[in-house]
């Protein structure tokens, strides 16, 4: 923990006079960043209502969050706040998925937001498309085979795909194949109504301690780094499932396609292994 970090919580846990402002001042840009992430998508309206009632867990049985930040593992306060807020707000999604105005309308057939095409310079699913369109596209893409799921999240993430045919030890005519492979069969899923609109909720069962304290250690790192430390040579399944664990509000993954990608394992085990070696090659 660094010194300034210890003397602000000190001073807002002793209930100096404005020490809590102090607090809201420094982290409330980090606070919205996380409730206006690509993964949540509230009503802008809405965001309101959440960071207020975030403040207020914040605050609750004398400051009861703070007091369980001890900076280990040179966590920061800013990662460690990050990822509170985070799980905050996947809770809130839950309750706003029950909400009236939460509540999605039907996928129209027609509609062409699944149609997997290159995602450069824009991707298919645009920020401005519904969570619900999101959700879709997302059951649609997690139902094939990982090979197929590895490779369209992996252009999207503006990666190579000669980087991704070394990271999957294949060639470069087979990533282009699995592509076109994974839109046709993504299509025509649509296209045929073979597909799930239910919404993608986060999974308890794979989000257990052991794989959220190294969530917030790898957090600390910048996004780049950790991407560049996943795309391994011959890493195959295992840098997909480093993908999907750290944007884990994005994709919202379940223990089920977990361990449909890589069926050789048990699924929180198998997260577990991939964060500490990620830890690993981050640490050295």
């Amino acid at each position: 923990m660094k010194p300034d970090e210890q003397a602000l919580i000190d001073s807002v846990l002793a209930r100096e006079d404005g020490a809590f402002d102090a607090f809201l001042d420094r982290y409330r840009s980090l606070f919205y960043s996380v409730l206006y992430g690509k993964g949540f998508a509230f009503p802008r309206d809405y965001v309101e209502d959440v960071y207020q009632s975030l403040i207020l867990a914040i605050t609750k049985d004398d400051y009861r969050k703070l007091r369980a930040f001890t900076g280990r593992n040179n966590c920061s306060l800013a990662t460690f706040l990050q990822v509170v807020t985070t799980r905050f707000a996947l809770d809130e999604l839950r309750k706003w998925k029950r909400h009236p105005r939460g509540r999605g309308r039907e996928a129209d057939p027609d509609d062409s937001v699944l149609q997997v095409e290159d995602p450069r310079p824009h991707g298919p699913v645009d920020e401005n498309l519904s969570q619900e369109r999101i959700d879709i596209f997302h059951n649609l893409l997690f139902a094939l085979e990982w090979k197929r799921i590895s490779v369209v999240l992996w252009v999207f993430r503006g990666v190579t795909r000669e980087r991704i045919a070394d990271v999957m030890s294949t060639s470069r005519a087979n990533i282009d194949a699995l592509y076109k492979r994974a839109k046709d069969q993504m299509t025509q899923r649509f296209a045929d109504g073979e597909y799930s609109s239910g919404h993608r909720e986060p999974d308890d069962d794979l989000l257990v301690p052991d794989v959220e304290s190294r969530l917030v250690e790898l957090l600390q790192h910048p996004t780049s780094k950790l991407q560049e430390a996943l795309l391994v040579d011959d890493s195959k399944q295992r840098a997909l499932i480093g993908l999907l664990l750290l944007r884990y509000p994005e994709y919202r993954v379940s223990l089920e396609e977990l361990g449909r990608i890589d069926p050789k394992g048990t699924p929180v085990a198998t997260a577990i292994s991939v964060l500490d070696d990620l830890l690993a090659r981050m640490q050295a």
